[in-house]
C-alpha cells in the first residue's frame, strides 16, 4: 500500500466491529491482510470500470458540444483520482457531476439534442433535489448532473470551485477536471451536512473524507470551511474521525467540540445523529426550516399524480 495516499488507520476497541466493512476490508487486502476479500474486491472493481465506460460516455458527448465546464464530484471523483489505482476500493451507485453555471444553462438544451441520455423518472426531473440537479441515465448508469450539490445555498462557493479546478487525467488516461484536492473534500462536506436527512454518518463516508483530507492542506480546508460557514460540519467530521481512530494526523486541537454533538451516537455502521434538525440549525443558522419545507414540497410534486401532470405541463 502506498503510505503517501492511504494514512494509517487504526480502530479504537469500541468500533473493532467495523473491521468487517467493505472498505475497511478493502483497504486490508490492498495492504495484503485480507486475501478473503480479493472476490468481493474484483466484483466491486468491475462494477465500478462499468461506471466509469458510461461516464465517458456522456463526458465525450458534452465535450464534443463544447460544454467543458464540469467536474466529477463523490464516487467517481476519488475513482479517477486518489483511488484510481484501487478500482475495488469502494463502491458506487451512480455519476455526480458538477456544473458552472453558464455550462449548467445549457444542459436543457442538450439533453433535446441528445436522446442517448433518457431522463432518469420519466422526465428531467423537475425539482430533483430541491431542483437542482437533471438525472439522467447514461448507458446503464444513474447520472446526476448537478448545479450546486447542496440543498441550502452557499453563496460564492461554486464560484470560487471552479476558479480552483484544474486539468488532470482520469483513471484510463483521459483528458478530465477535477476540483484542486481541499475542494475536493469541502464538496463532500457540503454534500452529506446539506442533506436533508443527516441521519446517519457511515465507516465507508468517515474514512473516504479522511483519505481526502490527508492528502490536503488541513489548514487551506479550514479556511475554506470557515469562510463559507461550514466550519461547524468540518468539526464534526474531524470529531466523530478522531472517536473512531486510536490516533490522526491531526490533533484534537484542530477542530471545537459544540453541545449539539452529544446527540451523534455510535452505530452498527458509523454514526446515527438523534436529532439532525439541531444539527442543521446550528450549522446553517437557521435555514433549515426553508430547506425542510423546499425538500418535502419537491418529495410531494415527485411523487404524487398531479405533481407529475405539473411537471409534464413544465416540461412541454
Amino acid at each position: 500500500m502506498k503510505s503517501e495516499i492511504f494514512p494509517e488507520i487504526e480502530l479504537r476497541k469500541e468500533f473493532a466491529g467495523f473491521e468487517k466493512d467493505p472498505f475497511i476490508r478493502a483497504l486490508r487486502l490492498i495492504q495484503g491482510k485480507d486475501d478473503d476479500f480479493k472476490k468481493k474486491y474484483n466484483t466491486i472493481a468491475a462494477s465500478n470500470l462499468l461506471k466509469y465506460k458510461d461516464f465517458r460516455k456522456i463526458c465525450d458527448a458534452l465535450n464534443a458540444e463544447g460544454i467543458t465546464h464540469f467536474v466529477p464530484v463523490k464516487g467517481m471523483l476519488v475513482f479517477n483520482t486518489i483511488f484510481s489505482e484501487y478500482q475495488g476500493l469502494r463502491a458506487m451507485s451512480d455519476i455526480d457531476l458538477l456544473f458552472a453555471p453558464e455550462e449548467y444553462s445549457k444542459l436543457k438544451d442538450f439533453f433535446a439534442k441528445h436522446p442517448e441520455f433518457p431522463a432518469a423518472h420519466g422526465e428531467h426531473s423537475f425539482l430533483e433535489h430541491s431542483g437542482e440537479a437533471f438525472c439522467v441515465i447514461s448507458g446503464k448508469t444513474l447520472t446526476e448532473l448537478h448545479s450546486h450539490i447542496t440543498t441550502v445555498a452557499i453563496p460564492g462557493i461554486i464560484k470560487e470551485i471552479f476558479e480552483n479546478v484544474e486539468e488532470t487525467a482520469d483513471a484510463s488516461g483521459n483528458k478530465m477536471f477535477a476540483p484542486k484536492i481541499e475542494y475536493a473534500a469541502i464538496i463532500m462536506l457540503m454534500h452529506d451536512y446539506t442533506a436533508s436527512s443527516l441521519l446517519n454518518f457511515s465507516i465507508r463516508r468517515l474514512l473516504e473524507f479522511y483519505t481526502v483530507l490527508s492528502n490536503a492542506d488541513l489548514d487551506k480546508v479550514i479556511n475554506i470551511a470557515r469562510r463559507f460557514d461550514l466550519d461547524r460540519a468540518l468539526d464534526m467530521q474531524l470529531f466523530m474521525i478522531r472517536t473512531i481512530l486510536e490516533k490522526t494526523f491531526f490533533p484534537p486541537s484542530s477542530f471545537t467540540i459544540y453541545e449539539e454533538f452529544t446527540s451523534i451516537e455510535k452505530s452498527d455502521h458509523g454514526f446515527l445523529v438523534k436529532y439532525p434538525w439541531k444539527i442543521h440549525r446550528k450549522i446553517f443558522h437557521g435555514k433549515t426550516f426553508p430547506l425542510g419545507m423546499k425538500n418535502y414540497f419537491a418529495s410531494i410534486i415527485r411523487e404524487t399524480k398531479a405533481g407529475k401532470k405539473f411537471i409534464d405541463i413544465f416540461h412541454r
